[in-house]
């Protein structure tokens, strides 16, 4: 048998030390999506008797999640979202759940079945309550929602419903990358203490799509992005890379109060396991900025005073998904076109491979869902009074 001898020990040695420090390298200069700088927030992290309703809410996701739901087991969860807190508090669950987490809550002033029209409609595309995050999803459609505000006033025992969702996010604001990846959801919605509820419940189903490089063009508020087929980060350097969303959670609790008028308070919780070569690079801060960004974003839409009546959009997205191929490539073309001229100056456009994504060849590459996400993006931008490419609004 073969022994090696110490020199070559020694060099064998001396190449997984350095294997290490360059991994532990590329752990400092690369985080996930939401790569945000750290907070001045004083981290704290949540009772432990909150423990139980983390785990009980995880057991009811997913084909094997045919627990009993126990709304006695989350009550605590409840009062924790609905309680005042420290302004200047990171909370977070380490320990609970597998995986790095953060929560954050806004409070919005709406009534539950306004949100649910938003957000829980099947007529309606949920990713446009999130554009600076989501860039499309969908549920599966042999199992798309129900119209859950039918059931809001007459609501007795819990409302459950289960199914798949399709989801892809937009390009990270530092490193460019986007992943797609399906999610168990499962929606609740109930009474506590005579005030109605809906938690939201998002559990990855397998590893992500490998993270593949976007372009952020211009401010990340005007919710315009390029998307390539190329695998990597779009940051100097760090191209290479190969990341994936591992594994996520989430909890959003949708809490109606009335008081002189309904408002909600939303609380969200996300444990999140991503990075490169099986290491999760996700800290606190990430998830809560990423948190934050959907916590504004979502409530800028939802207060928005331009924003239709649910009835005008629903009709509007109802024509989007019944046009021809054609007719969508065509509309695609038109946006690419006027964002060759908006930002021709760009410095994000100076890349050979990003100007292959505004030609118009490029619509040839995406499917019926991100032709019409796109389009049904412009409409939104267009009726919120937001830049746009298209005036799809009067089309």
């Amino acid at each position: 048998m073969y022994r090696k001898n110490m020199s070559e020990i020694m060099i064998e040695n001396r190449l997984k030390w350095l294997w290490v420090t360059f991994t532990l390298l590329i752990a400092l200069l690369w985080a996930p999506h939401a790569a945000w700088p750290e907070t001045d927030l004083m981290e704290e992290k949540v009772p432990e008797a909150l423990n139980p309703a983390f785990k009980h809410l995880l057991a009811l996701t997913g084909p094997d999640g045919d627990q009993e739901f126990k709304p006695e087991i989350i009550d605590g969860l409840f009062n924790f979202i609905v309680a005042s807190k420290e302004g200047s508090r990171l909370y977070y669950a380490d320990g609970a759940l597998d995986g790095t987490s953060a929560y954050n809550e806004i409070t919005l002033d709406k009534g539950l079945t306004d949100i649910l029209k938003l957000s829980f409609n099947p007529e309606m595309p949920s990713f446009l309550m999130n554009p600076s995050s989501v860039r499309l999803s969908y549920w599966s459609e042999s199992n798309n929602p129900p119209k859950l505000w039918n059931n809001i006033d007459g609501v007795d025992g819990p409302v459950i419903v289960k199914g798949r969702e399709i989801m892809e996010n937009t390009p990270d604001i530092h490193t460019g990358a986007y992943y797609r990846y399906e999610l168990d959801r499962t929606l609740i919605l109930m009474k506590h203490n005579g005030n109605n509820v809906l938690i939201s419940l998002g559990n990855q189903t397998g590893v992500s799509n490998v993270g593949k490089k976007g372009v952020v063009l211009g401010a990340d508020t005007d919710w315009t992005y390029l998307y390539s087929d190329k695998k990597g980060l779009n940051k100097t350097g760090l191209g290479w890379i190969r990341s994936y969303m591992y594994d996520s959670f989430s909890i959003i609790v949708y809490y109606e109060t009335q008081g002189e008028t309904r408002q909600v308070k939303c609380g969200a919780f996300k444990w999140l396991d991503a990075g490169w070569n099986k290491i999760n690079m996700v800290k606190k801060h990430h998830i809560y900025k990423g948190l934050q960004r959907f916590g504004q974003t979502y409530k800028s839409i939802a207060e928005n005073p331009s924003l239709p009546d649910v009835a005008v959009m629903t009709r509007y997205f109802s024509k989007i998904k019944a046009m021809e191929m054609e007719e969508l490539q065509q509309l695609n073309r038109s946006y690419l076109k006027s964002i060759r001229e908006r930002y021709a100056d760009d410095k994000s456009l100076s890349s050979r491979w990003v100007t292959d994504l505004l030609k118009d060849e490029q619509v040839e590459k995406m499917d019926r869902y991100e032709l019409s996400s796109v389009l049904m993006l412009e409409y939104f931008k267009n009726v919120l009074g937001k830049p746009h490419h298209l005036d799809l609004a009067m089309h």
